[in-house]
């Protein structure tokens, strides 16, 4: 592994080697290093050297802000965290990205380009377009309200049965075929969140007036075209979104209607219910509770080594390491994710393991991501592989493909017998069509109509009238009967909008991609797997379309790669049901 000490130079005073070493660090002991990058010599033969000091710091930089957030996320209740990540959010970051902004403008006008750093070089020419200094306290002050959601839904605790259990924790009673208890379940979860609908409300509308302030100040009239340029989407636009959603419209709507009558009918119920929406329709028991995390993530090491030699080598390092965070306590924020560790070239994975029902997306989802950046470590520069810099589009690949190959290798595993892994494939794959696209598409749709109506989206009344409209297209078939007020909190409980705008529609994106690439592995499984694992190690040095070929896949969204995917998801569940 490259450290900072390793790859220093005289031309450079030698950086910390850990995120600790730096966050100890004051702004008068950190600064002097942005300093050297921008009075040092930049030329074709110190560049090199250059990008290698700048990537260092840069890492140490990004390690020790996500190593807060990570923290924040780990215990909501501790404000000394809050506190510890606002002080350096305040007295390190923000001042560092204003220097940072100096040093890409130093790279940019030298007209040198490092190896390998087209895209990257594109990236960062739209990131110093959109630097405006005003911007900054902005930006740290949405950084900071994120917590706040993150703190409302992590103090969301409710009494179930005898015993006050966090408000995640009831996701499981969803799996139950038990109707009457799923239906409680659902009406005390419903219930707490209503509790905090004022919270969410007043968030809302200072963080809308927040985004759409930084747009102005970068010079966009709308937030969309701001945050479009930031997340460096090049390759496709609004208008392909919009035309994506007539297409699932077109295609799969027939196809969500079907699936939503055999579940009616499996279920025996007049109509369907959103207590209705998730029960596996095969199994006649609750679903099999995880009790020992740490025994059943090595039941996965196995599951990885099945797959592929190196991937279960990955896997077993962030377990030797304790680079997961997947047991559901009260304090936790209601979220999953995996976190670079750009110093340690390490990921930490985040989320939620309560029963059998949901393994794949917090265990195999994110071991995807995790693969992804063991398989891009050895890009030499951060920005050919930093959060941000790679495309979500292609990220969310990387995620959506291992849980479609891990699927098949759970009971080859020990992690589940071959019945309950028959049903829970079965399960995942009609939960794809009948509610995981048509939510992304629901979620897409909804942000489009926001910042495209900002005046009125600041009414978060407005908001739930365009939301129960948006559900009638895009989900219809479910029975809100006497559930008006539940069913307009609803887009509350999405944490993309508040946190992470318009970072939603890459999980449809990908799962077309996946698609493909599973259906690869079902021909020839070493094949795709190789042209996988290369897809990955390209990290952001490649297009959004150029990803996807490397991976053996098409980027493409229209009515034939639809069909396609529908073909595949109704033979399979028909070969497993058989």
């Amino acid at each position: 592994m490259d450290t900072s000490e390793t790859r220093s130079s005289a031309l450079f005073s030698p950086l910390p080697t850990t995120s600790e070493a730096f966050e100890a660090l004051s702004w008068s002991e950190i600064e002097p290093w942005y300093h050297e990058l921008l009075n040092c010599s930049l030329a074709v033969d110190t560049l090199d050297v250059w990008m290698a000091q700048w990537s260092d710091l840069s890492a140490l930089l990004d390690e020790t802000m996500y190593m807060r957030d990570i923290a924040c996320t780990r215990d909501t209740a501790d404000e000394t965290l809050v506190q510890r990540k606002q002080r350096f959010l305040t007295e390190i970051y923000s001042p560092a990205q204003e220097l940072d902004q100096q040093i890409k403008e130093r790279l940019l006008a030298s007209g040198l380009e490092p190896r390998g750093f087209a895209i990257p070089l594109r990236n960062l020419r739209a990131e110093a377009s959109l630097y405006r200094a005003e911007n900054l306290p902005l930006i740290n002050e949405d950084k900071l309200l994120n917590d706040e959601y993150f703190r409302i839904g992590g103090e969301q605790k409710v009494v179930w049965e005898d015993k006050e259990v966090p408000l995640r924790m009831l996701t499981t009673v969803m799996k139950d075929p038990d109707r009457a208890r799923r239906e409680r379940a659902w009406r005390v979860v419903a219930a707490r969140q209503l509790e905090d609908q004022d919270k969410l409300n007043t968030l809302w509308v200072k963080k809308m007036q927040l985004r759409q302030k930084i747009a102005q100040n970068a010079g966009f009239d709308n937030y969309r075209d701001y945050r479009w340029k930031q997340l460096l989407r090049f390759d496709y636009t609004p208008d392909d979104c919009k035309a994506f959603h007539k297409a699932f419209e077109r295609v799969l709507i027939p196809a969500v209607s079907q699936l939503r009558e055999k579940r009616r009918r499996l279920l025996g119920v007049e109509t369907l219910r959103p207590w209705d929406m998730s029960v596996n329709l095969y199994s006649h028991e609750a679903p099999r509770a995880i009790a020992d995390v740490a025994g059943f993530l090595r039941q996965f090491a196995t599951l990885f080594h099945l797959i592929d030699p190196q991937l279960g080598q990955y896997f077993n390092i962030m377990l030797e390491e304790g680079l997961f965070d997947l047991e559901t306590r009260q304090h936790k924020a209601s979220a999953g994710y995996c976190m670079p560790l750009e110093v340690r070239h390490r990921p930490f994975v985040f989320g939620h393991v309560r029963s059998i029902a949901n393994i794949l997306s917090p265990v195999c989802h994110e071991a995807g991501h995790a693969f992804h950046l063991f398989e891009m470590a050895h890009l030499p520069y951060i920005h050919q592989r930093k959060m941000g810099a790679l495309p979500m589009e292609f990220a969310e690949v990387a995620s959506t493909t291992m849980e479609l190959i891990g699927s098949l290798h759970l009971h080859r595993a020990g992690i589940c017998s071959q019945q309950e892994a028959a049903l829970l494939r079965i399960d995942r794959f009609e939960h794809i069509l009948l509610s995981y696209l048509p939510i992304i598409i629901r979620a897409d749709a909804f942000q489009h109509w926001v910042y495209d109506n900002l005046d009125l989206a600041l009414d978060p009344q407005k908001c739930e009238e365009q939301w129960i409209a948006l559900s009638r297209r895009f989900l219809p078939a479910i029975d809100w009967g006497g559930l008006d007020r539940e069913q307009r909190n609803g887009w509350q409980q999405y944490l993309h909008f508040y946190c992470y705008p318009f970072y939603m529609i890459e999980y449809a994106y990908a799962t077309l991609g996946a698609f493909q690439i599973w259906r690869n592995y079902l021909n020839d499984p070493q094949k795709a797997l190789q042209q996988y694992r290369y897809g990955l190690s390209l990290g952001a040095t490649r297009t959004i379309p150029e990803l996807y070929e490397a991976a053996g896949a098409k980027f493409a969204f229209d009515d034939a790669l639809l069909e396609m995917v529908q073909r595949l998801v109704e033979e399979t569940i028909v070969e497993l049901e058989g």
